[in-house]
């Protein structure tokens, strides 16, 4: 299936790779997610399960907690 890669899509295939491994960080320090740290130690750990990326997924999209602050109108 690789055989007839050459060296330009094989960096292309390579960036796109970790642009996908990284996501989960990505948007929890684009969106100033106050676990990003968590986010970046479990995507880099576990990342490469399925299973770890989805939970570094899961934890950068969520909403941040509140922590008791007043509702604005």
């Amino acid at each position: 299936m690789f055989s007839r890669i050459g060296p330009f899509e094989a960096l292309v295939l390579g960036v796109v790779i970790v642009a996908l491994y990284l996501a989960p960080s990505v948007i929890a320090f684009r969106r100033g997610h106050p676990r990003r740290l968590l986010v970046l130690t479990i995507n880099l750990v576990l990342g490469s399960t399925l299973i770890g990326w989805a939970i570094a997924l899961y934890l950068a999209t969520r909403p941040a907690p509140d922590h008791g602050r007043p509702a604005t109108m």
